[in-house]
């Protein structure tokens, strides 16, 4: 199974906090791992960088959401990025 995990810190304003956490929290493949004052840390686990993409941008235009900062971001078994890296790398 191919798997892209990535962690990411949501803003919002500060009064949001609480209810963009929460709503974080029911969407499939999110975890929260913390809020605090405008700002909730999630990671979100997709099967391609393409579905990551997606739900990133589905959280940006969350009710309450300002901004998403991807922090890190780890590609276990993708097979379509691995063959992206070798073509790439085969061109330099």
């Amino acid at each position: 199974m191919r798997l892209v995990i990535s962690r990411l810190i949501v803003d919002c304003l500060a009064q949001d906090t609480a209810h963009v956490a929460e709503a974080l929290a029911g969407l499939q493949g999110v975890e929260v791992h913390g809020q605090e004052n405008g700002q909730v840390v999630i990671t979100i686990e997709r099967e391609t960088l393409d579905e990551s993409h997606d739900l990133a941008n589905q959280i940006t235009k969350m009710d309450g959401v300002v901004n998403v900062n991807l922090i890190y971001a780890n590609f276990e078994d993708d097979e379509d990025l691995q063959r992206m890296f070798e073509r790439v790398k085969g061109e330099a």
